[in-house]
């Protein structure tokens, strides 16, 4: 059994070792971006959002309101404690 468990986790750390390598050596070997696709030419500039204080301009004042509703409410008690056991050693 314990030659099992240590063959089990060997192969864990193998596997778990090569998936990083082989992820780390394919992103570093991945095609970059073309510069031509990224000039600046193609890049479009927004325009400045207005102000805030143009917002309270429509005639809906909601400054007083609150944005949310927050309503507790008791946990429900259903007989066990609330971690998890397992009852071993």
């Amino acid at each position: 059994m314990k030659l099992l468990k240590l063959g089990i986790r060997f192969w864990i750390t193998l596997t778990s070792l090569l998936s990083f390598a082989s992820g780390w050596i394919m992103l570093a070997h991945a095609p970059k971006p073309s510069q031509a696709e990224y000039s600046s030419a193609s890049v479009t500039t927004l325009e400045p959002l207005p102000p805030l204080s143009d917002f309270n301009a429509g005639g809906n004042n909601f400054q007083n309101q609150p944005s949310f509703d927050i309503q507790s409410q008791p946990r429900a008690r259903l007989g066990f404690n609330s971690f998890f056991s397992t009852g071993g050693s």
